[in-house]
């Protein structure tokens, strides 16, 4: 009895905070895959497939809002990711922001997605699988960014801007003898969603970006449109060039989506992208597919089903791979679960074949 009133009052000691704060949304996403996951690599005694139980971009957060009065509030948010297959407790930083938000529209500072990748998000139905569409779209410039302020425009008939000022990518606010890269950045983003037009256009330049020294700044452009054909079938195309100066030279990258309902809470998937040849290297691309189904159990959960790949040309000598962040395959850099083998090269290729779970939770 003695145990059981000490459980009970420590519990409330613990809810005591939580009550005081009942605006604080508590949220996350469970994603998890299992299948088999293979890499090319010439090497000995390297493994050149395997079955992987892999995370994918599972994620913890809180967040609230103050209001303020006079149709101004304040807003802040923790997001942080969450490995599911790792023991380690390292909880990498996502959106994670303060700022007002009002009829001028939304201010925030912190770490978040750039406008260059809110942009064309909305037209890859793989997010956050290992057929994500970074392994076409370059994901040095279609990422998230700290030490950065966004401004986010009301929603005018269907049109948002956004633009965001980067201090620093490197987090090293004053260069010293170890940092001389600047790495300030801006991003700017036009999106207009109506009806069943999807468009937008992106641009991103990054201060000393490339090379060992002298450095180059990277510029990148992108243009995305999407499409709804009746109510059941939905089409992406996005065209991305990025020039890294001299030191690389530019490349274009071309990505195509399709995902069609087939009722019954189930969707098929399809997804075909070229990476383009890299500055005056031929045959240095890579061509990616995908293709899958997911089946919604609610508006909470979905199961999948998918396989995806990449093939390189013969002169591919990046790293080209597979899925984002600690799941991906073939990409230089990478060491979470589902990475194997060697960085991706030419004449190579990288793909999985898996079937995984998503869950959505939230205290509201």
């Amino acid at each position: 009895m003695q145990k059981k009133i000490i459980a009970l009052a420590v519990a409330g000691i613990l809810a005591a905070p939580v009550a005081a704060q009942a605006g604080v949304e508590v949220y996350g996403k469970a994603r998890l895959s299992v299948g088999v996951i293979s890499n090319d690599d010439a090497t000995a005694n390297r493994e050149d497939s395997k079955l992987s139980i892999s995370s994918h971009a599972s994620r913890l957060g809180f967040k609230g809002t103050e209001d303020l009065g006079n149709g101004l509030k304040a807003l802040w948010q923790i997001e942080r990711s969450v490995d599911f297959t790792d023991k380690s407790t390292t909880l990498g930083v996502r959106n994670t922001f303060a700022g007002l938000a009002g009829d001028f529209g939304t201010v925030l500072l912190g770490s978040h997605d750039t406008p260059y990748k809110m942009a064309t998000g909305s037209l890859d139905p793989f997010a956050d699988t290992f057929a994500d569409y970074n392994a076409v779209i370059d994901s040095d410039n279609d990422a998230r960014s700290r030490n950065i302020l966004v401004y986010l425009s009301p929603d005018m008939s269907g049109l948002t801007m956004a633009a965001a000022l980067i201090t620093d990518f490197a987090d090293d606010n004053l260069k010293d003898s170890n940092a001389s890269q600047e790495q300030g950045a801006i991003s700017l983003a036009g999106m207009y969603k109506n009806g069943p037009l999807d468009a937008s256009l992106a641009y991103q330049s990054v201060k000393d970006a490339v090379g060992t020294g002298p450095y180059e700044d990277m510029t990148a452009v992108k243009l995305g449109v999407g499409y709804a054909v009746a109510s059941a079938t939905k089409l992406g195309l996005v065209y991305e060039n990025v020039d890294m100066g001299n030191v690389m030279g530019d490349q274009s990258n071309v990505y195509f989506s399709a995902a069609h309902g087939l009722g019954d809470g189930m969707t098929a998937n399809f997804a075909f992208g070229q990476k383009g040849d890299l500055g005056n290297t031929s045959d240095s691309g890579a061509t990616f597919f995908a293709v899958g189904v997911n089946k919604a159990l609610s508006d909470k959960t979905e199961l999948y089903a998918l396989y995806t790949k990449i093939d390189g040309d013969k002169n591919a000598n990046n790293a080209y791979g597979l899925g984002v962040g600690n799941q991906s395959i073939g990409a230089a850099g990478t060491t979470g679960a589902g990475t194997i083998g060697s960085p991706y090269v030419g004449d190579s290729s990288a793909s999985a074949l898996v079937a995984g779970i998503n869950l959505k939770f939230s205290s509201m």
